[in-house]
């Protein structure tokens, strides 16, 4: 394009106002700034635009039917602008995949807080643990529990997931305290999905103990149902510390071994599309939720 779009607001301002001196207070520049822009204006039209007398300026007849463009152009760059201040603002619909377990306790409780800051936000919500293709399926952002493989998408770590071991006071009154990681190899440990090998380190110590011997009679890949085996006396888990952490307060569980330290930590991320600038409703999500469980002690 060879036309300065700046040179073309200067002109519609000078043709409006009919004088050089009112053009430039209006647009706050100096008078031979918009002499500089109509000349460049003429030379890169090749049209004489403007008939300057002592009094006024006024359009050629070659500079209204330019002027008649100018103002066409100047009413799609307003709607462009509005279209920017639309992007800026916190609307539309925002595509989200979530874990559910984690969610239930830590997404969903601050949603109402969430879309009472940003009251034009719609969020369509879908459940899995699993990773999901989200440039591919169409989704803004999936919280997930791993790092991602695929390269094109931004990771901002959420909380980091404390393991600890527990069993109810009813399990443990009937089968004894584990002192040590190595006494759950006598007992019924419910392991969480592919959770097999639990390692610990002494918190005095660095030395690391791996269990991969553990004895029990119930794999399950859903986090709550574990929980409600444990809860029932069935046998001693590792579970999430902020899964149970109502429950310890209410003493309907106990954590165990609490001298040692769970090596197997997770985090949470969220995961979006990578690009130079983040779209502002996926921003307002990420800083949200971060603050958030930033406030969190698990």
């Amino acid at each position: 394009m060879k036309y300065d779009l700046k040179d073309i607001i200067t002109f519609i301002t000078v043709s409006n106002l009919k004088n050089f001196t009112r053009a430039a207070e209006r647009l706050g520049v100096s008078k031979s700034v918009i002499t500089t822009r109509i000349s460049d204006l003429e030379k890169a039209t090749g049209i004489n635009l403007l008939a300057r007398t002592t009094k006024e300026v006024n359009l050629t007849t070659d500079g209204h039917n330019f002027f008649n463009h100018c103002q066409a152009i100047s009413r799609r760059v307003e709607k462009l602008d509005d279209f920017i201040d639309n992007c800026k603002e916190i609307t539309g619909s925002l595509k989200i995949v979530l874990p559910p377990y984690f969610s239930r306790y830590h997404i969903i409780p601050y949603l109402n807080e969430f879309l009472a800051k940003y009251p034009k936000l719609k969020l369509n919500i879908n459940l899995t643990e699993n990773p999901v293709n989200i440039i591919k399926e169409g989704f803004d952002l999936q919280v997930r529990i791993q790092i991602p493989e695929e390269e094109n998408l931004e990771v901002s770590k959420l909380i980091t997931n404390r393991k600890i071991v527990c069993a109810s006071p009813e399990y443990l009154k009937k089968n004894g305290t584990p002192k040590t990681p190595k006494d759950l190899l006598n007992h019924n440990c419910l392991i969480f999905g592919e959770n097999a090998v639990w390692s610990f380190v002494k918190k005095s110590k660095k030395q690391s103990i791996n269990l991969r011997d553990l004895k029990g009679n119930i794999i399950c890949d859903n986090g709550e149902i574990i929980k409600e085996l444990v809860l029932a006396g069935i046998g001693i888990t590792m579970k999430s510390a902020c899964d149970i952490k109502d429950e310890v307060q209410q003493k309907k569980l106990v954590t165990i071994l609490d001298n040692y330290e769970a090596v197997n930590q997770t985090s949470f991320y969220i995961v979006y599309p990578s690009g130079r600038v983040t779209s502002p409703k996926i921003k307002a999500f990420v800083d949200f939720f971060k603050d958030k469980l930033a406030k969190i002690d698990i």
